[in-house]
């Protein structure tokens, strides 16, 4: 079974929507993801962080894939205790609290 995964953009860390869309679907084909789909963030989002974490639960994916870590939007560590994070710079283990 494939593990299951999410990209998410924030889209006002994005320029090139296309061009990290391409990139979030080549870390599908590298990693062998079974794509649950896309995570938008817009600025106004509320409570972007808890969004994030609570796709994840729901969707049961044991992974966020995104074009760098910059999409985090500084909750790296905050995300890592739910999924793994991947990025073509690099993977943050999912982690314990």
């Amino acid at each position: 079974m494939q593990p299951k995964a999410i990209g998410l953009l924030r889209l006002d860390t994005t320029d090139d929507r296309k061009r990290d869309e391409q990139v979030i679907a080549d870390l599908v084909s590298k990693g062998g993801y079974d794509f649950a789909g896309l995570l938008t963030i817009k600025p106004d989002t509320y409570m972007p962080t808890t969004l994030v974490v609570e796709t994840v639960h729901k969707l049961g994916a044991t992974a966020i894939l995104t074009p760098d870590f910059d999409h985090f939007g500084g909750a790296v560590r905050a995300v890592s205790l739910a999924c793994e994070l991947v990025t073509p710079y690099g993977t943050v283990p999912r982690s314990e609290p």
